[in-house]
């Protein structure tokens, strides 16, 4: 049986399909082609979810200093709350890749059904931040100090994320499922939809209703609910992998949570170590003055514009690696990596060309004072000579999941994140004014760049070895 037969998605586009289709076959359709289809709505997911927070950092911006400063406060949280959302995501799209190249949409559906019941589960995780006291004892430790007025800011916008994160769950794992069956166009229409929402709630809740941060926070929870119940009625409609968002706990579906934790933990791990990295930065960054935080938080959003080529690719790399990893076909494999790398590097590169030329023309959304939109200009243009490194970082990490070998990622992204990145800012910050630290973004890149390259070639070698062995 083929894999059109096995995965219907793969079967309903046509092969005169233009690649902006984002369905691919992937078993059939050539390396580039495949990567491309997948990749193009990939991205548009990407820019549009940075786009939703985009909006609230500009909304927020023009309450005030202190406003922007509690964003920047909370990124890392939130960036550790997503992380258990990626851990599970991670997790199940490799497994659900690989039984799909194997022709086995059984388990494919239990892995699924698996993995929203994890994901629930780890959504309790956050709940504690609802109280402002454990609220205040996390963001006074990482850096907000002792100051009551930006604590209450950082409770008031971060309180909503363990209400949402149900809705945000499904929606999450709902996206992993059309992902492995190749489809990445659906879960692009989904946050465009969430992301129309949350652009027309904004202004509504935080100016007109007067709720301030706290607006930004309900119409972002608005707009998750909405696009959790779009993925609902779609996989209703066209996935042959069934989701209904009130899962029955079984034996069996339990039985897939140690897989899917073996590969997700170190993916979900892999984030955390940017959340952390984030707010280690964001504390030697506060010596300098709450300033300096909000500079370095409107660089990474103006940054996510680039970033979000090579994420949108990486998403659309990972089921590709999985399944043709579940047919043993490295050729196909290492295509489609070299593909991806062409396709980030054309496309990553000449967004960080933009903005390392005109880094004004995209902070003056922001309405910074002269300062902060200085010292966020500094930030973009000492980060955009580690593109290139970045590129392969990413890449090869998602080359990583879908091989279910994800330690090799973690391991690279963490001493990006905390060892390097950390390490590199600490010094800069002893020796050289606030202008002039910046450079430990590029730095942290160049040198675990050169760890993934390492475990690369390493473990395709053996996957070489593996799939020669299995003939």
């Amino acid at each position: 049986m083929s894999t059109r037969d096995n995965v219907p998605m793969g079967r309903s586009a046509p092969r005169f399909l233009s690649i902006f289709s984002g369905r691919a076959d992937l078993a059939n359709d050539a390396p580039m082609q495949a990567i491309l289809k997948l990749a193009i709505p990939s991205m548009g997911l990407f820019v549009f979810n940075s786009l939703l927070h985009l909006v609230d950092t500009i909304f927020v911006s023009w309450l005030g200093e202190l406003p922007m400063a509690a964003m920047s406060f909370t990124s890392p949280v939130n960036m550790c709350i997503f992380a258990t959302l990626e851990c599970v995501c991670s997790g199940s799209i490799s497994l659900m890749g690989r039984n799909l190249g194997r022709g086995d949409v059984r388990s494919a559906r239990h892995i699924a059904r698996s993995g929203l019941l994890l994901l629930y589960t780890v959504c309790l995780i956050s709940t504690p931040m609802v109280f402002p006291t454990i609220s205040n004892l996390i963001f006074s430790n990482i850096g907000a100090g002792e100051n009551s007025e930006l604590l209450g800011l950082c409770w008031r916008y971060n309180m909503w994320y363990p209400i949402m994160l149900p809705f945000m769950g499904y929606t999450y794992i709902a996206n992993t499922v059309f992902r492995a069956q190749g489809d990445t166009l659906t879960p692009f229409k989904a946050i465009a939809i969430a992301n129309t929402v949350n652009i027309l709630l904004d202004p509504l809740f935080i100016f007109t209703f007067g709720w301030g941060i706290s607006g930004a926070a309900i119409a972002t929870w608005v707009s998750r609910i909405v696009s959790s119940f779009y993925v609902w009625h779609r996989l209703n409609v066209s996935s042959v992998i069934k989701l209904p968002p009130m899962i029955q706990v079984k034996k069996r579906l339990l039985s897939y949570w140690g897989p899917i934790l073996w590969i997700g933990v170190p993916v979900g791990l892999s984030t955390a170590s940017t959340a952390l990295g984030m707010g280690s930065i964001n504390r030697i960054l506060s010596t300098f003055g709450h300033r300096a935080v909000a500079s370095w938080m409107l660089g990474l959003r103006v940054e996510e514009l680039a970033f979000n080529f090579v994420s949108g690719i990486n998403i659309a790399l990972t089921p590709y690696i999985a399944f043709n990893y579940g047919k043993r076909d490295p050729g196909r494999m290492l295509a489609g990596f070299k593909s991806a790398l062409l396709i980030a590097a054309v496309l990553m590169g000449t967004m960080g060309t933009i903005i390392y030329i005109f880094p004004h023309a995209f902070l003056g959304i922001f309405k910074p004072i002269a300062e902060i939109e200085y010292q966020a200009a500094n930030s973009i243009r000492a980060s955009v000579p580690g593109y290139p490194f970045n590129i392969f970082l990413v890449l090869s990490s998602g080359f990583f999941v879908g091989t279910g070998h994800s330690l090799y990622g973690t391991i690279s992204q963490l001493l990006r994140s905390v060892v390097f990145r950390v390490s590199a800012a600490w010094i800069f910050a002893q020796l050289f004014p606030l202008s002039r630290i910046w450079w430990f973004q590029s730095i942290a890149f160049f040198l675990a760049s050169f760890v993934a390259m390492f475990f690369f070639i390493r473990h395709f070698r053996r996957i070489k070895q593996e799939c020669s062995g299995n003939r």
